[in-house]
């Protein structure tokens, strides 16, 4: 009977896997999972009913380990139902928060990060610091980390609020794009202080994938979570 508990063991094996898994895949994989839970239960059968044809009268094998096996290929089964039902669920759940996102777009929000979309007219955003600094200064850097402006900020831990006109240090105006602001607030130790800081955009679309649904300010992504505010655009 060892070749039988291994063939259990497996597809036990296979249904632990599975339950770390969400979204699409998962749903695979269950399927999968049962689809070979059901050809070793069928081996499983088969060996038993020949070992039962074969065995000694004389010494009959004993029946508690058939029932042994038995309850443990119920067991796998009755795990890869209840995770079929929770890939159920998670789908269900994808959904909601598809359709909840829906409602964010065209709404102007502010959001944790510091990542944003230039379009050619000022962009706002935020910082707080923890602990007064001994000077704060806010780099706004394009896609590839250059710096291209830096502002004076305040050295106090009230939330500041920052508008970037969209011009570089020589004067020129930037290019639409996206852009990340970085404070660079030091301590009287010289130690740099790490700033909260959020971002402002209108959010133009979502995106959806590997059961992840992310709103879209611009090219700029951001989660459903670090969303702080939201408000309908001010008519101009």
């Amino acid at each position: 009977m060892t070749t039988i508990n291994t063939a259990a063991q497996t597809a036990a094996t296979t249904t632990a896997s599975t339950t770390k898994t969400t979204g699409s895949s998962a749903t695979t994989t269950t399927n999968a999972s049962s689809a070979k839970l059901t050809q070793d239960y069928d081996s499983f059968l088969k060996l038993l009913t020949t070992q039962l044809q074969n065995q000694d009268p004389l010494s009959p094998m004993e029946s508690t380990e058939f029932t042994n096996q038995l309850v443990q290929f119920s067991q796998v089964e009755q795990a890869i139902s209840q995770n079929s039902k929770l890939d159920k669920l998670v789908g269900l759940q994808n959904n909601n928060q598809t359709q909840a996102s829906l409602g964010f777009i065209g709404l102007d929000v502010e959001a944790t990060g510091n990542a944003f979309t230039y379009e050619s007219k000022p962009v706002k955003m935020s910082y707080t610091l923890p602990e007064a600094s001994t000077s704060t200064r806010i780099q706004i850097k394009n896609e590839k980390g250059v710096t291209i402006q830096t502002l004076d900020g305040a050295r106090t831990t009230n939330r500041q609020e920052v508008t970037w006109d969209g011009k570089k240090a020589d004067g020129s105006v930037a290019e639409p794009g996206t852009y990340s602001m970085t404070v660079i607030a030091p301590k009287a130790d010289s130690k740099l202080i790490t700033a909260k800081t959020t971002v402002f955009g209108r959010v133009s679309g979502i995106e959806a994938g590997n059961g992840v649904t992310t709103l879209m300010m611009g090219k700029v992504p951001v989660k459903m979570e670090d969303v702080i505010n939201a408000q309908l655009p001010v008519a101009a």
